[in-house]
């Protein structure tokens, strides 16, 4: 614990942190909810509506369901932390940063479909916010005792995470076309702790 100042309650910053969350959750809806009076303005179909808005529609689901995982995963590392300090304080807020920022991306894939710099935005905002759960999981453990601590196994999947979103980043840069394809490497994070294990990254 910091020696320059009392420890903090964890309460008070995981309320605020889902209060963020939750907001960031309904910003992302609300182009969807601007495409109806625009449809009856142009007098489409509710048929038209939904048809012709597939791409933001996806991009919605995809961005609720991030949001949605990584604030599971934020909740789930203070889930039995009482208190926490000041270099915990700073890290989250780079985390809240990344969950209040995602709706912007979010909404550029929406308007711009499979636009490279769009999808390298959007994967960037994800890894960022990955290296930021990491790294308050490993804040956590140093100040906090064992039994309150995010588990090994927490911090090996956010590796992994991490790991899978860097690599879907790199290959968005560098493969035209790839498209969101690479973020189902998300789905392979096991296999990537397994290969870091090999390679002597993280001990067995």
């Amino acid at each position: 614990m910091s020696r320059s100042a009392p420890p903090l309650h964890a309460e008070r910053m995981t309320f605020f942190s889902d209060a963020a969350a939750a907001i960031a959750l309904t910003l992302l809806v609300l182009p969807l909810v601007e495409l109806v009076p625009e449809a009856v303005e142009k007098h489409e179909s509710p048929h038209e509506v939904i048809t012709g808005n597939l791409v933001p529609f996806g991009s919605f689901a995809l961005s609720f369901f991030v949001i949605w995982r990584i604030w599971t995963v934020h909740h789930r590392l203070f889930d039995r932390v009482d208190s926490i300090d000041t270099r915990i304080v700073r890290i989250n807020s780079l985390w809240l940063l990344c969950v209040v920022v995602l709706p912007f991306p979010a909404e550029m894939v929406g308007a711009y479909g499979d636009d490279r710099l769009v999808i390298s935005l959007y994967i960037g905002v994800l890894f960022v916010s990955s290296l930021t759960l990491t790294a308050l999981a490993l804040a956590l453990r140093r100040i906090n005792p064992a039994e309150s601590a995010p588990d090994r196994t927490v911090l090996e999947q956010l590796i992994g995470n991490a790991v899978a979103l860097a690599l879907a980043f790199l290959l968005t840069l560098v493969v035209p076309g790839a498209g969101y394809w690479p973020l189902l490497l998300l789905l392979a994070d096991g296999r990537i702790l397994t290969l870091l294990r090999r390679r002597g990254v993280l001990a067995s």
